[in-house]
């Protein structure tokens, strides 16, 4: 299967007039692939992209809880990852380490990056991902805890200010309250957070198992041998960013080195062009970053909140 499914504009036509014409086609092209890009299409900008996929989307949602630097340009539409444009992101389903994540999430093309200067997004089949780590790897965690330190300051992650949109520390504690995130206040204006989330599972909608978390993001592997061995050295215990199972163990190393193998060999991606808009199904479908130079201006909208505790989980272990 190839994704994205492509449809393109038949004319020169609005995105917005054209998707509430053609609702239905676009749904079950999503249903199938999980991930449709629409080519061709005039979009004047990020209020004309927000209204041509809020269809899809539902109720956008705001950007809390995240792991990355955005920028909100419009009510619901931010800036993609404002990450080192230099460094990949490896492929990932939007806060899968979150208890509430979208069900479908939205870019849009305001920039795009000159050819053969990288910055394309690469997708990835979670199902795929699925049907070959299980049927690879050895032992398989039934849960992914992330653990996660943050400073009220940015440093090697996003401070908790900008994580959780806020500087007010009683709004943060409660929003962790109510979703069940574990937390406390440290000295130096530090927050300590952790949950436990299910490695994998079923699609609310289809019922088929995809691999669903962020261990190979998480984990302090992540960036090679070198920099895990410097963020053990320098942060110990209080690493920015961490992922254990869920009782607290390490992961197990062959299972981070194949599931991050497994996505870079099924990942698909293509050249952005402008005003494409790519629609994903968020529990479906991963998407990461290839590094670029130059100029790239993709904006992402989120929609559909889904909670964790609402949604299957694949059991590994009886």
């Amino acid at each position: 299967m190839t994704i994205p499914h492509t449809l393109t504009a038949p004319v020169s036509v609005p995105l917005a007039t054209w998707t509430g014409q053609h609702a239905d086609q676009v749904e079950r092209a999503l249903a199938v692939t999980g991930a449709v890009l629409l080519r061709g299409f005039t979009v004047s900008g990020p209020q004309e992209f927000r209204r041509a996929v809020r269809p899809f989307l539902g109720d956008l949602l705001p950007y809390v809880h995240g792991a990355s630097p955005r920028t909100r340009v419009t009510d619901g539409v931010y800036t993609s990852t404002e990450w080192d444009s230099t460094q990949d992101i490896p492929p990932h389903h939007e806060l899968a380490y979150s208890p509430l994540w979208p069900a479908r999430i939205a870019f849009y093309c305001a920039q795009q990056p000159a050819l053969g200067q990288g910055g394309q997004t690469p997708l990835v089949d979670g199902r795929t991902v699925f049907a070959r780590v299980t049927a690879a790897a050895g032992e398989i965690p039934d849960q992914v805890t992330y653990i996660r330190h943050q400073t009220g300051a940015d440093g090697p992650g996003v401070s908790w200010r900008q994580s959780f949109g806020t500087d007010d520390k009683d709004e943060v504690s409660r929003f962790c309250t109510e979703h069940g995130i574990d937390h406390a206040w440290l000295p130096d204006d530090t927050l300590r957070t952790a949950q436990s989330l299910p490695t994998a599972i079923r699609h609310p909608v289809t019922g088929e198992p995809v691999w669903f978390n962020q261990m190979h993001l998480w984990h302090a592997s992540h960036g090679g041998p070198d920099r895990e061995e410097l963020w053990r050295d320098l942060f110990g215990e209080q690493m920015p960013m961490h992922a254990r199972t869920g009782v607290g163990a390490e992961l197990p190393a062959e299972l981070l080195a194949l599931t991050r193998t497994v996505l870079r060999e099924e990942a698909h991606q293509f050249d952005w062009q402008l005003g494409d808009v790519l629609l994903l199904d968020n529990m479906l479908t991963a998407h990461g970053r290839r590094a670029f130079q130059g100029e790239r201006t993709i904006l992402v909208a989120m929609g559909g909140p889904v909670a964790a505790a609402d949604v299957k989980a694949v059991t590994f272990h009886v």
